[in-house]
């Protein structure tokens, strides 16, 4: 998982004096890395490898509610399912989260259809021509702000 591992040594780099500090960006750069894969077996892999490339970097143990944060933010980050058809193992349309950091501990996520996405990355003329500006990535769904506590909640849902 190098690209991971990259992304948390510029977190250690960066925030490596704060321990709150480091955690959450670390998180949050895990929230930045996305996949789909046909084969539930491959996916699967793939999330247990990136989540034991957090517990790895950041030292921390199978319970600690970050590692189980990491772990509900891979069920919807790393997806079973088929990019060309746009669908999730299930046959429905693969949605994929943007997480933000609001700081203090606080994350937000939204979500959107990976159909939609790329359908209008295909527009003619520029991305925004055929859209009006409230029209652009309208989100699926929006959820309240949340801590790490709050994804961890997720982690086995």
């Amino acid at each position: 998982m190098p690209i991971l591992e990259r992304k948390l040594a510029t977190v250690q780099a960066r925030y490596g004096k704060s321990a709150f500090e480091k955690r959450h960006y670390a998180l949050f750069a895990l929230m930045c890395v996305y996949g789909v894969e046909l084969l539930g077996d491959n996916a699967a892999e793939c999330r247990e490898n990136l989540e034991g490339t957090v517990a790895r970097v950041l030292k921390l143990e199978p319970a600690d509610s970050l590692v189980l944060a990491a772990r509900a933010v891979l069920a919807v980050n790393i997806v079973q399912g088929d990019a060309l058809a746009m669908t999730d193992a299930t046959g429905e349309p693969i949605v994929f989260p943007e997480w933000g950091y609001l700081g203090r501990g606080k994350y937000q996520r939204r979500d959107f259809r990976f159909d939609a996405l790329t359908q209008r990355s295909a527009a003619s003329g520029t991305l925004f021509d055929a859209f009006d500006e409230h029209e652009i990535f309208t989100p699926v769904r929006t959820y309240p702000a949340m801590s790490v506590d709050d994804i961890a909640e997720g982690a086995d849902a």
